[in-house]
């Protein structure tokens, strides 16, 4: 009797902690719904696209667009020895051809980054995409939700949802080169990064039934419905137009090689 008395108990509390737990999370949400009031909307949405790390995506494309640098900058590299006539010592493997490369790469790279990786182009369509979809009352909904314990969990879900959505975009195209000399240390960032957030993101999904219940919402699932699916495919659109802007970019840095190139000019070519 005394045994069964205890394991009444037992339930009684673990009954209790869990209603506890459940009252203190919506007096929360409740308290937070009330302090976004007092926010426009726009306010409201700037803060929700700036809970997002997207640094994984962020290292997947700059990736990609150091492949596509490190190959039109060889591509112009070539095309400038056949011009100059500079022989067949003008080769990835000589000195000079390093040094016009390095310099050739790194002026590219920092206008690249400044129209891909900043992600302010982002920020504005990912609120744009918020400002259509979601009311007011949605907003303060998701801003109250992502800034629980098992929101956060969720937002990097979402984060990650959007990484592997723009490197499989990148791959089944055939547009990602894994092999790609000199992108050794970008890939290795990608994979560090893209490895990192797997795990970090993880969570028992048993211990959360209001994540459940959010995910199953009309608002969790279009919030992660756009995220992974418009919003990787606005990544995966900007991947493209820089990428294809990088071939002219380089060209237009071609002085860069100057240096390199009469420095070579200036060797004995035996």
């Amino acid at each position: 009797m005394g045994e069964h008395n205890r394991e009444q108990r037992i339930t009684w509390m673990k009954t209790s902690n869990a209603v506890a737990r459940r009252a203190l999370l919506g007096a929360g949400l409740a308290l937070a719904c009330l302090a976004y009031a007092a926010q426009s909307k726009s306010e409201k949405i700037d803060e929700l696209v700036g809970l997002h790390d997207l640094k994984t995506a962020v290292a997947i494309g700059d990736c990609y667009l150091k492949q596509q640098t490190l190959i039109a900058v060889r591509d112009e590299l070539t095309r400038i020895g056949k011009a100059q006539q500079l022989g067949p010592a003008w080769n990835a493997s000589n000195p000079y051809w390093k040094q016009a490369e390095s310099a050739m790469v790194r002026a590219t790279t920092q206008r690249v980054k400044r129209d891909f990786s900043g992600l302010e182009w982002l920020s504005e369509q990912w609120a744009e995409l918020d400002q259509r979809d979601f009311s007011d009352t949605d907003v303060d909904a998701l801003l109250a939700h992502f800034k629980t314990d098992y929101g956060r969990k969720q937002l990097m879900l979402v984060d990650h949802g959007v990484a592997v959505h723009v490197q499989g975009t990148l791959t089944l195209s055939g547009k990602f080169v894994y092999d790609v000399p000199g992108a050794e240390d970008d890939r290795d960032r990608m994979q560090k990064l893209f490895d990192q957030e797997d795990r970090q993101m993880r969570y028992n999904i048993e211990d959360s039934p209001e994540g459940m219940r959010f995910a199953m919402s009309r608002v969790g699932t279009r919030y992660f419905v756009n995220a992974m699916l418009k919003v990787s495919g606005m990544i995966n659109r900007r991947l493209d137009e820089t990428a294809a802007a990088i071939p002219q970019t380089v060209r237009s840095l071609s002085d860069q090689a100057l240096p390199a190139v009469q420095a070579f000019r200036g060797e004995p070519q035996g």
